[in-house]
């Protein structure tokens, strides 16, 4: 899966889920498919960052209600290649917020 198809597979997956906003979607398929991908979910920023070259998806979220640029972002998670399971994205948006 290249970071183009996994766009679409999350979108996918988050409109069973939650109502959710792109913020920003980049994809350099020349530069080792490196991409970023950024929704506004529920009042926070969730940001995915892959490393195409090591095959590594960082997750990112920022605090509540937040601008998008400027945002103050936090690891959640770091997960190996381009599969985010719906219940894996569930869960991320679930915990966040109700740590908030």
């Amino acid at each position: 899966m290249n970071f183009e198809n996994f766009r679409k597979d999350i979108e996918s997956k988050l409109n069973k889920i939650a109502e959710f906003e792109l913020q920003e979607f980049h994809f350099e398929p020349h530069s080792f498919g490196n991409g970023i991908l950024a929704y506004r979910i529920k009042g926070r920023i969730h940001k995915f960052i892959f490393d195409g070259r090591e095959s590594e998806l960082t997750w990112l979220i920022s605090k509540s209600h937040q601008k998008y640029f400027g945002a103050d972002l936090t690891e959640f998670k770091k997960l190996d290649g381009l599969e985010i399971s719906s219940e894996q994205l569930k869960n991320g948006i679930k915990t966040v917020h109700n740590t908030a």
